[in-house]
């Protein structure tokens, strides 16, 4: 499938890497069908690209390459929603807001998306534990990431 990005411009999505949010996400409940893109450049950084609006684009991030503490307490029917037999089938993301000041750049773990790798089925879950911010302060974290060269994460598809 071809599609027209304002981010990328045009790129190409095997159908078997579409991503399906049946919910869509909060805040952005039309668009239902999402492309997770990476590109070197913004590594560690990825992109959840909206395959119904060309200019929706959210920066995401693995949580656990910053926080290997991580740990949401996902509701049962939630891992059902998304088809997923066990956790090892999910892929867990943050998203990220990375304004002109990196410095500020924050994820918010209380809203993290879920996608079943298996079925390419996602969600994104408003946790209720009270534990986790909205907008968790990432600069240091991700900064050491990268100088130590940590920050490639296997499995996600390149933009080409």
């Amino acid at each position: 499938m071809r599609i027209s990005t304002t981010r990328f411009g045009d790129i190409n999505i095997a159908p078997g890497k579409i991503i399906t949010m049946p919910d869509g996400l909060p805040g952005l409940d039309a668009f239902k069908r999402y492309a997770l893109l990476s590109t070197e450049e913004t590594d560690p950084f990825h992109w959840l690209q909206s395959l119904d609006a060309a200019d929706v684009s959210l920066a995401v991030i693995n949580p656990y390459l910053i926080f290997p503490d991580y740990r949401p307490m996902v509701p049962e029917e939630t891992f059902e929603q998304l088809g997923a037999g066990n956790t090892e089938d999910v892929l867990v993301l943050t998203v990220a807001v990375i304004p002109r000041e990196f410095r500020n750049m924050t994820t918010n773990l209380l809203a993290p998306i879920l996608i079943n790798t298996k079925n390419n089925v996602g969600k994104q879950v408003i946790l209720d534990s009270g534990e986790y911010d909205l907008r968790h302060p990432i600069f240091e974290k991700v900064r050491k990431l990268v100088q130590k060269g940590g920050a490639s994460d296997a499995g996600l598809d390149q933009k080409n």
